[in-house]
């Protein structure tokens, strides 16, 4: 199974946890990427991942498979020389998010992207094994976009791709291109929105992104809306263990979180 993670240092506690919650549930093989970027010229804290930290993933996975394999990749270069002018630098995304545009780097057939912020909640073998010969991208609709963007607007915390379609389709190289010239809110998830032709979309349980419930597979800590009170909206992360308790009464990842809570403690 080949799963790619995107991040600067600050993400190093969501993939953490995204990756005990997954070995959780499945025993076998992972082939775990990791895109990080040292981009400290635009901003102080965007330094990247560090090989400790790589090592303690490779850990974590080799501990329940040893056949599983953790590779840090630096795209600083990358990054630089083609999205270094980009028009959309100045959005509240950090430019972290862009790294999984390069994803066409990694030469397998299947690639599962999963944000920082992404917990699974069960097996996600049945979601990697998904038919998607006929179709670049799956992955389930935006909870928010499908109503105020378009109904079919996926959302990208999440995505399943067929790789030798994505590439030959130009699917990445053109999504960048997007990026570099295009002004978008959401600039990479609006990117692939538009020039991804073939996505198939899944239930919601793959990727929920408003509440758990019993069936679901993948919780996505993305930001909310909420109506009561009054309209605002809640960003909670999985690593805001008090938070996730006293905001959403949320207690079914406790068993994950006291794993993670425990390594913290070790590498402090």
């Amino acid at each position: 199974m080949n799963i790619l993670f995107c991040g600067n240092s600050r993400a190093f506690d969501g993939i953490l946890i995204a990756v005990l919650s997954i070995t959780k549930y499945y025993k076998g093989e992972l082939n775990i990427y990791i895109f990080t970027a040292e981009l400290e010229n635009m901003r102080e804290d965007y330094t990247p991942i560090c090989w400790q930290q790589a090592r303690i993933i490779e850990n974590i996975v080799t501990g329940v498979c040893p056949q599983s394999h953790v590779l840090l990749i630096d795209k600083t270069q990358d990054f630089k020389n083609e999205l270094a002018g980009w028009v959309n630098k100045d959005t509240v995304y950090t430019p972290y998010s862009m790294l999984r545009l390069y994803a066409d780097d990694i030469l397998v057939n299947r690639l599962l992207y999963l944000d920082a912020d992404v917990v699974a909640c069960d097996d996600i073998e049945p979601l990697y094994n998904m038919g998607i010969s006929d179709f670049e991208i799956a992955g389930v609709r935006d909870f928010l976009g499908k109503w105020f963007i378009e109904y079919n607007y996926m959302n990208t915390g999440v995505l399943l791709f067929n790789m030798p379609r994505c590439r030959e389709n130009g699917l990445f190289k053109n999504a960048r291109k997007m990026c570099r010239e295009r002004k978008m809110f959401f600039p990479d998830q609006t990117a692939l929105n538009r020039v991804c032709k073939n996505k198939l979309f899944l239930p919601e349980k793959y990727n929920e992104q408003k509440r758990y419930r019993p069936n679901t597979v993948l919780q996505h800590f993305c930001k909310s809306l909420r109506i009561f009170p009054y309209i605002h909206t809640v960003n909670v992360k999985p690593w805001e263990i008090e938070k996730l308790h006293s905001i959403y009464k949320l207690h079914a990842h406790d068993e994950i979180l006291e794993q993670y809570e425990r390594i913290k403690n070790i590498i402090r």
